[in-house]
């Protein structure tokens, strides 16, 4: 059987923050830490030379503390933060390198991105927030009205459709961002800690409800979370990160099984100590 090729692609990328991110990057490739990059250039190393590849369909989640680089990772991926070195390929295309003509253009037909605090239009109703990716493309009126309420549907939201957001509850309004998302037919979706604003029981829900988008949509998706109950309820694999590194790459059962090392193992004690509870 033939491979499939990767959907998305990560070659040897690596993000620095700072005036002279080339002098970093040359001491980087010499092989010094990221500390000893920030006491002599004062520059942050963000990405630290990260290869990972990730399948069509596939929902991985990224996890790391505050400051390991997660975020700045998924932004390097629609180009929202310009990596410093390496290759991001998607379909085949490394936009790392493409101008910012055609990334538009590729954010516009591949990638849509779900924020933790909704990102949502407080002037324009509901339907009107799911069309604004839609209007950005160019469909005209009717068709895009149209699409936005049936994507409504598929959230549960139809009825809110002529609501502004501050009629909606937090668990709404995240819908409303996911919809958005979905009314593009992007077949990439970057979410970037979408439920952590969330109170326990709306972030289960919303959680069952992006799987169960998922098993009907199968879209390429790349989920941020701090929550290792969350990673392992939804996630096909988990990478997590480490001062702009990965640590480890796996699926839930091979994180859990083999722990690449104490990182690892101390991300795991909750899910330990839950296990010997119910033992």
């Amino acid at each position: 059987m033939e491979q499939l090729k990767p959907k998305i692609s990560l070659e040897n990328l690596i993000k620095i923050y700072g005036n002279k991110p080339r002098t970093a990057l040359q001491l980087f490739r010499e092989g010094k830490s990221k500390d000893d990059i920030l006491k002599l250039t004062n520059q942050v190393v963000s990405i630290a030379d990260i290869s990972l590849q990730i399948n069509q369909g596939e929902l991985l989640v990224i996890m790391g503390l505050s400051g390991s680089g997660k975020s700045t990772l998924v932004r390097c991926i629609n180009r929202l933060i310009k990596p410093t070195s390496g290759h991001i390929y998607i379909d085949g295309e490394d936009v790392a390198h493409v101008n910012e003509k055609r990334m538009r253009e590729i954010r516009l037909q591949k990638i849509s991105m779900v924020f933790q605090q909704f990102g949502l239009f407080p002037h324009k109703t509901v339907v009107e927030n799911v069309e604004y990716g839609l209007k950005i493309q160019g469909m005209e009126q009717v068709k895009r009205h149209k699409k936005a309420r049936e994507t409504l549907a598929i959230v549960g939201l139809e009825k809110w459709a002529k609501y502004l957001p501050s009629s909606l509850s937090g668990g709404m309004k995240q819908r409303v961002g996911l919809a958005r998302a979905l009314a593009t037919d992007a077949e990439i979706l970057l979410m970037d800690e979408p439920f952590a604003a969330l109170d326990p029981l709306i972030r289960r829900e919303m959680q069952e409800e992006l799987l169960r988008i998922q098993q009907e949509f199968h879209k390429t998706i790349i989920f941020i979370s701090h929550d290792i109950y969350e990673a392992f309820k939804i996630g096909d694999r988990i990478a997590v990160m480490k001062e702009g590194k990965m640590v480890q790459v796996g699926t839930p059962k091979e994180i859990m099984n083999q722990p690449a090392n104490d990182y690892i193992r101390d991300f795991l004690q909750d899910i330990y100590y839950a296990r010997d509870l119910l033992k």
